[in-house]
């Protein structure tokens, strides 16, 4: 399997003769050249046709584990000029937020830091070829680089940001307001790209003007001669342009993350492993606060935490120092017609009530994939507890309803988040308990019996209150409701809000998450490593985030005003709407 196998895989793969596309040729005076862009609407995304393409890169098949394990260092590729994410300062030192980022990942593994100086020329090569394990200094992950490369968590948002004349800010308080205006680019950048991306999913045309530099961009903002420049947020402000200010939507997000070479699995796993504990213990947000002092980053958002965290005690030296290339992909199958085996949904009568909740959920977001896909789907029913072993046996292609855990991100890849779940406790409502602090002795909490590390948790407290064991909801809703000899019931979000849709007798939750997983990501379970396929399932759940359908599936099967309102919970909590579908929509290779 080639290096450019993963073309095949372009999520908006589109007919070229179904796009109006946008000429990026011709050339360019200091005053701008305007080219108007008409409007392209994207179809359903379709599994693409396979081609193979060659390519001018030999990749290494060696994981950068070895290095880790042989050397006891990292080799980290990196431009030296980009701050301040990375550059060389006058003590000849590396600085910067990725640079700090890198030795705190270091440390927290056990290793020491070789960082090698690479350039926009051999930075792809350097990676490729196994002469560096990792990248950093603005790696952004984009659907594009996927070709080449794994991502880890992002750990920065840079945002493309359109900037019109202060004056004229009531006259455009959004992108929309400004449709069919001249708005200046910088030729070739990441902001024309970013407006034809704009342009493609809403309809609306910009008329685009394009110069040679920002400073001749925002010159003819001042002058008068467009409407609106797009550039890049940190650039534009650091430009520092009076009179001038920021329309407060974005046009595109652009996440940085770590770049290893693609199937490095194992490398990527320890990495984000390590960003998942430098987030807990607060290194991350301190490096924030550092760098980008009085700006939001909102990790919560963009590093989920997997399941038993920090109890997964591996070291570098047990992580296996392979890259497991599949020998196929699931998007072989399915170009072959064969159905997606979907596991982790239950749909039989008489199981267990919460076992089924999710299952509207589940089974519209498959299909929804399906649709856009033009494939079909065949549904394995009772498959709620099994479904991530059916996965990592391959007897089956898809699972739902997967809390990531680490010690399973071995066996499957999981998908961003589609729901966050964690520990609640429930009372019922008018009871006198408006907060976990009110409980004192004498109060009793209930968990159910096939969760003991609900009882751990709450006896680990050290608190007064007693805690009860529940055998069944049965029991639940006596002691709760008709005997009242028990206060509250502690357990996961999910299976609780299905005791409460199941029992109806009014109930309320407390505000506090609880436990080692109070905000553990829901994911779809894929076969390891199976790059190809991980990468469309991935794409198309940002597209179905960022056109809205995603939140229309949980609006059909339940009343998520009422979640967020009254429980504090939101879905679709977050989901990346990574770029670069322009990249596809000039149809480059």
């Amino acid at each position: 399997m080639s290096v450019n196998r993963s073309l095949i895989l372009l999520l908006l793969a589109l007919s070229i003769s179904s796009l109006v596309l946008v000429p990026i040729g011709g050339s360019l005076a200091q005053s701008g050249t305007s080219t108007a862009a008409a409007p392209t609407l994207i179809p359903p995304t379709k599994v693409p046709i396979a081609t193979e393409e060659p390519t001018t890169f030999t990749a290494s098949t060696q994981s950068g584990i070895v290095t880790l394990q042989q050397e006891g260092i990292i080799r980290v590729g990196t431009l030296y000029n980009v701050p301040p994410f990375v550059w060389l300062d006058e003590a000849g030192q590396l600085s910067g937020y990725e640079a700090d980022i890198i030795r705190a990942i270091a440390e927290e593994i056990g290793v020491q830091v070789e960082f090698v100086q690479v350039t926009g020329e051999t930075y792809q090569q350097r990676l490729l070829s196994g002469e560096v394990d990792i990248l950093i200094g603005e790696q952004i992950h984009t659907r594009q680089a996927e070709e080449f490369y794994e991502f880890s968590h992002t750990y920065y948002y840079n945002e493309q940001r359109m900037v019109v004349r202060e004056p004229d800010m009531s006259l455009y308080p959004d992108l929309t307001s400004l449709t069919d205006h001249r708005i200046a680019v910088v030729a070739g950048s990441r902001g024309e790209e970013a407006l034809n991306v704009w342009m493609s999913h809403t309809g609306r045309n910009f008329q685009l003007v394009r110069f040679l530099s920002e400073d001749k961009a925002l010159d003819a903002l001042a002058n008068g001669e467009v409407d609106g420049t797009v550039g890049e947020l940190d650039d534009l402000s650091r430009a520092g342009r009076v009179q001038m200010s920021l329309v407060p939507e974005s046009v595109q997000l652009d996440p940085y993350a770590i770049a290893f070479r693609r199937y490095d699995v194992n490398l990527r796993n320890l990495i984000n492993r390590s960003l998942q504990r430098l987030y807990v213990n607060g290194t991350l947000p301190s490096l924030g606060a550092k760098w980008f002092p009085g700006q939001l980053i909102n990790y919560a958002a963009f590093i989920p935490l997997y399941g038993n965290l920090q109890d997964d005690a591996r070291t570098v030296a047990d992580f296996p120092p392979d890259m497991p290339i599949p020998s196929s992909s699931t998007i072989d199958k399915i170009l072959a017609g064969q159905p997606l085996l979907v596991a982790g949904l239950d749909m039989v009568e008489g199981g267990f009530y919460y076992e089924s909740f999710l299952d509207g959920v589940s089974e519209d977001i498959v299909n929804e994939l399906a649709r856009r896909w033009g494939i079909s789907v065949t549904i394995l029913p009772n498959t709620y507890s099994t479904a991530a072993d059916l996965v990592a046996n391959r007897q089956a292609d898809m699972a739902m309803n997967v809390r990531a855990r680490w010690d399973g991100a071995d066996r499957l890849d999981y998908t961003f988040p589609y729901h966050y779940t964690g520990d609640r406790i429930i009372v019922l409502e008018g009871s006198q308990w408006d907060s976990f602090d009110d409980f004192r002795r004498g109060q009793w909490i209930g968990y159910f019996q096939d969760s003991p590390e609900d009882k751990t948790y709450l006896e680990s407290l050290g608190r007064t209150y007693s805690v009860y064991t529940f055998a069944d909801s049965e029991q639940a809703i006596a002691e709760l409701v008709t005997t009242r000899n028990v206060d509250a019931l502690y357990g996961d979000s999910v299976r609780l809000l299905a005791f409460m849709e199941r029992y109806p007798y009014g109930w309320r939750f407390l505000p506090e998450g609880f436990g080692p997983d109070s905000f553990q990501p829901i994911v779809i379970g894929l076969p390891r490593n199976d790059a190809d396929f991980v990468s469309l399932v991935n794409w198309t759940l940002g597209e179905m985030y960022a056109d809205g359908t995603l939140k229309q599936i949980w609006a059909d099967n339940f009343d998520i005003g009422k979640w967020l309102i009254e429980y504090g919970i939101d879905v679709p909590h977050w989901m990346p709407n990574f770029p670069g579908y322009g990249d596809f929509l000039y149809n480059r290779q």
